[in-house]
């Protein structure tokens, strides 16, 4: 008993620390440019990996996991091309390390998903996310010039453990997505656990208020729009009609029609404007000065961003005072990395990923089944207007990966054992 108690704990924490270390150079900014950051997160990927392996082999899973990977084949051409981008990258040791990380990633979040049942998945990112958002509250309050944004363009937004307030706001915003969930199960299954997740989905809330993050603020009304609905759905749908589906689609379309019309109007409320606060002439200026150079292959995986030269001239172009160092667009970030190609490979997983997600929510019985649909919806949105993939971190890659794995099992998989 002791023995699979010690097991258990250990499988735990190998989870925890995975979704650290995916996190961990977005914790510290952009001093992850420098080669020691660099050689310790690789130190520390490798550990965890080989403990993944380690454990596959243990539990029989192997097989399982080849299996998997071969369903899901459409993770492998992006892979692949990523690895040759090494060849015509800019800066071949950060593609490489890049690319590395990549690879544990997969072979990490494989792990993860055949090993835990949707549940638990969620279970876990939420523990996690219990540690995220205290931890970023006690240096907001305690510590807030570390936790407290004190650029000379942006003051007093709250960032957290994070480098940018942005990047907390996302965060935040995803961790508002689990916190929900967390309480329509309590209710659906009558646990006195439900007032302390509306506790600490309010905190969410907070954080997400005081990032003073308009791209947070339209993903957790989106994302949380879209649990709500869903769980509308799951208690309603016998009684749904083609009809129903028809007025809803009218009315969205109608909706966006109105904002799109009205785009400055809608942006001002939210003190910002239809440029996306300068983004769209900075995609303008990355697109004809940079990418249109490179189309096909790009400058290599991750790696434009890393020439100084770089950071500076998008800077300048831009009219921000200082260098800039991503896109503010994860797909525009792959497309200036690994080019046309590259991105198109891309946008094959991604679409592979979105269709197993809405395939599985339409089969859902209730909302965990939605997890990994929301989790798309999150990463898309979100990416509009950031960097999400990729650039900073590759938690939510790691979370994609996971859930793909998750939902991926059939019955010629090794079952789970018991631990």
């Amino acid at each position: 008993m002791i023995q699979k108690s010690n097991l258990r704990t250990s499988e735990l924490l190998l989870v925890f620390f995975a979704f650290l270390f995916s996190n961990i150079t977005a914790f510290i900014g952009i001093i992850w440019l420098r080669p020691m950051v660099v050689l310790i997160n690789v130190v520390l990927w490798s550990i965890i990996t080989i403990f993944c392996i380690w454990n596959l082999k243990r539990d029989n899973l192997v097989s399982g996991f080849f299996m998997n990977l071969k369903r899901n084949w459409f993770i492998l051409p992006f892979l692949i091309f990523s690895g040759f981008s090494i060849i015509w990258s800019v800066s071949k040791d950060i593609s490489f390390y890049r690319w590395l990380i990549l690879i544990f990633t997969i072979i990490t979040g494989g792990y993860i998903g055949l090993r835990y049942n949707l549940r638990e998945t969620i279970s876990s990112l939420s523990s996690f996310s219990l540690w995220i958002i205290f931890l970023s509250i006690i240096l907001v309050i305690f510590f807030s010039y570390i936790g407290v944004m004190d650029y000379h363009i942006i003051q007093g937004a709250w960032k957290g453990i994070y480098w940018h307030k942005n990047h907390m706001g996302l965060i935040a915003s995803f961790v508002s997505i689990l916190f929900l969930i967390n309480i329509i199960n309590s209710f659906r299954e009558k646990r006195k656990s439900k007032f302390a997740w509306i506790f600490l989905y309010v905190i969410s809330l907070l954080v997400i208020y005081g990032s003073d993050s308009v791209t947070a603020y339209f993903t957790t009304l989106l994302s949380n729009g879209g649990i709500v609905l869903a769980q509308i759905w799951l208690n309603f749908r016998s009684k749904i009609q083609k009809r129903h589906y028809i007025i809803l689609v009218i009315i969205l379309i109608f909706i966006s029609l109105v904002i799109f019309i009205n785009i400055d109007r809608f942006f001002s409320i939210f003190n910002r404007n239809a440029t996306l606060t300068g983004r769209i002439p900075m995609w303008s200026y990355l697109y004809n000065t940079y990418i249109s150079n490179r189309l096909l292959g790009g400058y290599g995986f991750n790696a434009f961003w890393y020439l100084a030269s770089h950071r500076v001239a998008v800077g300048q172009a831009a009219g921000y005072p200082d260098p800039i160092v991503i896109a503010d667009n994860g797909f525009i970030d792959i497309l200036v990395n690994i080019g046309v190609i590259g991105l198109f490979l891309f946008l094959i997983f991604y679409l592979g990923a979105w269709w197993r997600s809405i395939k599985f929510a339409w089969k859902a019985n209730n909302i965990d089944g939605f997890f990994p649909f929301i989790v798309m919806a999150f990463t898309l949105i979100a990416n509009i207007s950031w960097s999400l993939l990729f650039e900073n971190e590759n938690f939510f890659m790691l979370i994609m990966i996971t859930l793909l794995f998750c939902i991926s099992k059939n019955g010629l998989m090794v079952e789970k054992q018991a631990v």
